[in-house]
């Protein structure tokens, strides 16, 4: 089985990494008349970078993963030797999705 999460590291942030759709353009009429007034969108900017900041500090804090642990606990849920408080990860479930949508 592979695993998707192992991806070869942390990824840049910042104003060097790519983002889809703003490369290089042509420079043609269209996309002129397409793109918002300057100035546009200032305090929307403002706002998303610093969630995006907050979302980075709260990474960094985020302790590195401890396969040893991760294996054992695989082991004890293949055995049935695994308690699961359902309530409790709901509560999570709830927390991260308050998260995201804040």
């Amino acid at each position: 089985m592979s695993n998707p999460i192992e991806g070869g590291g942390p990824r840049p942030v910042g104003p060097a990494t790519a983002q889809p759709g703003k490369g290089p353009k042509s420079g043609g009429a269209d996309e002129a008349s397409n793109a918002p007034p300057r100035g546009a969108g200032g305090a929307d900017e403002a706002e998303t970078s610093e969630r995006l900041q907050t979302v980075r500090e709260r990474i960094d804090q985020t302790p590195e993963v401890d396969r040893d642990r991760v294996e054992a606990i695989k082991e004890r849920i293949a055995n049935g030797d695994y308690p699961v408080d359902a309530e409790k990860v709901a509560k999570k479930f709830a927390e991260f999705e308050a998260l995201v949508e804040s």
